[in-house]
């Protein structure tokens, strides 16, 4: 069992390591096309599939949805706000920004 969470691992943090090299030699787009691909939803979807089977992919799925305007906040602030409060500061404003609104948005849901 702990194999697979190995192999989990040993992916994600490939393409992890793919998208800071080629971000970190001005390839910012590529870069974003690799880290955006529905490879690692595809690979998630399926080790769900895999260990709870169909039932639990679909809720997944559509809570993948609704977090997507927190996640939309938070890369915008750090579009909107590095130029102005420098990458730390837009980044931790971000993070707390997506935290809020996710976290607001689980409790309306009432998971």
């Amino acid at each position: 069992m702990w194999l697979k969470y190995l192999l989990y691992f040993i992916f994600g943090g490939t393409v992890v390591s793919v998208v800071t090299y080629l971000a970190s030699h001005s390839r910012g787009l590529l870069a974003a096309f690799f880290a955006n691909m529905p490879t690692i939803t595809a690979i998630t979807f399926l080790t769900i599939y895999l260990e709870s089977g169909p039932a639990a992919v679909v809720p997944y799925a559509s809570a993948l949805v609704m977090m997507l305007f927190p996640w939309l906040v938070y890369v915008s602030s750090i579009i909107l706000l590095t130029p102005r409060l420098g990458f730390v500061a837009s980044l931790i404003l971000g993070i707390l920004l997506y935290f809020i609104i996710a976290i607001g948005m689980v409790a309306s849901k009432r998971f």
